[in-house]
């Protein structure tokens, strides 16, 4: 399973992604765009993001931006609400409800129709919009999604991780051979007609939105364009909380969307893609811990095969513990790559774990900064 899960269903998806069509761009397509922000305690970002998103190469009079607060208790909403153009409308509330309730709000004022989604912390390019509205020009598509780089504390490009690579050539061959099945709540766009009010405990919205294009047998696609930038986080561990919350709302979403995506029958890839890439693969560390339990009985029937690969395992967990200990001397990708694929799974089993237990909150914390 672990084999197929890392190494042969990628290779199967790419090789059948590069055999498909590719989406065709149109620059001259102009819909009206609601960019909606939400923000919670955004004071140290907000500003900047306005600026950025009031200086995008879009026609004014086809765009507007949405900022909604959620219960603020900085100062954000006296940042915003100092903040004067007609293409800019702000709400706010006293009580925080989380990421859903302020989009939720923000729903109710939108009129474009395309809906960018995006986090207080992203800053975009100036010709992103453009070139993320571009690809709605096929009918097909109903969600697009843009290519969020992260960055350094310095304010440099950080230098694209294997796992990133892998994850985004993933991304565009599935998008290519029918659709990806995921999104990047940090930048991504949607079909007005798609957007619907979302149960309040929604953990992952930005899933729960775009799955909604899928039930329609629109296509969601990864468009590496449209560029945008994220400070990424200062350790690993500070992604890993964030990957608890999003694997418990992905199990909630893949089951409040189940006539997709546990549909082999009316959704055969959609339903194949998300078993292979997103269920397995959150499942990994049940069989990693199995490969590893029975290697180790089994290297007592004297079979030299079995005590090699438990001596491997055990030296790769190893390595991986040395580096989660000495994190801040080890700095080499021979100890962060396994300590950060070991994180990344025993979040994974945790997110697991809040999920069945339901502890998941629906608030969340301000973006990497």
């Amino acid at each position: 399973m672990l084999i197929y899960v890392f190494f042969i269903y990628p290779a199967l998806i790419l090789i059948m992604g590069r055999k498909s069509k590719r989406a065709e761009k149109d620059m001259t397509i102009l819909p009206k765009v609601t960019l909606l922000i939400s923000a919670y305690n955004e004071e140290k970002v907000i500003a900047e993001k306005i600026k950025n998103s009031l200086a995008l190469d879009y026609p004014h009079d086809l765009f507007e931006i949405i900022v909604v607060s959620d219960g603020s208790t900085d100062r954000t909403n006296k940042i915003v609400s100092g903040i004067e153009d007609p293409r800019l409308r702000f709400f706010s509330y006293p009580d925080r409800g989380g990421k859903v309730k302020a989009l939720n709000t923000g729903f109710e004022y939108i009129t474009g129709d395309i809906i960018v989604l995006t986090d207080a912390n992203v800053i975009f390019q100036s010709d992103a919009i453009r070139k993320l509205i571009a690809k709605f020009a096929d009918e097909s598509i109903g969600c697009v999604v843009g290519n969020v780089i992260l960055m350094t504390a310095e304010g440099n490009a950080t230098a694209e991780s294997i796992y990133s690579r892998y994850e985004k050539a993933i991304h565009t061959a599935e998008g290519n051979w029918k659709t990806m099945i995921t999104v990047d709540g940090a930048m991504y766009g949607i079909r007005r007609e798609f957007i619907t009010a979302m149960p309040p405990d929604t953990i992952t919205d930005d899933w729960y939105l775009a799955t909604a294009a899928l039930i329609k047998n629109r296509r969601i696609i990864y468009e590496p364009d449209a560029i945008g930038y994220e400070q990424a986080a200062k350790s690993i561990s500070g992604e890993f909380t964030r990957k608890i919350r999003m694997v418990a709302g992905g199990y909630q979403t893949a089951f409040r969307r189940a006539a997709v995506f546990f549909n082999p029958f009316h959704h055969p890839k959609v339903s194949f893609m998300f078993t292979s890439h997103k269920l397995l693969r959150w499942m990994a560390s049940i069989f990693l811990a199995l490969a590893y339990i029975s290697s180790l009985i089994l290297a007592f029937s004297n079979d030299p095969l079995y005590l090699i690969l438990v001596l491997c395992q055990s030296l790769f967990y190893m390595i991986a513990l040395l580096g989660y200990l000495f994190r801040s001397v080890l700095k080499s990708d021979f100890f962060n790559i396994p300590y950060y694929f070991m994180a990344a799974n025993w979040a994974s089993l945790l997110g697991l774990v809040q999920f069945l237990l339901r502890r998941q909150k629906v608030t969340w914390k301000p973006g990497r900064h």
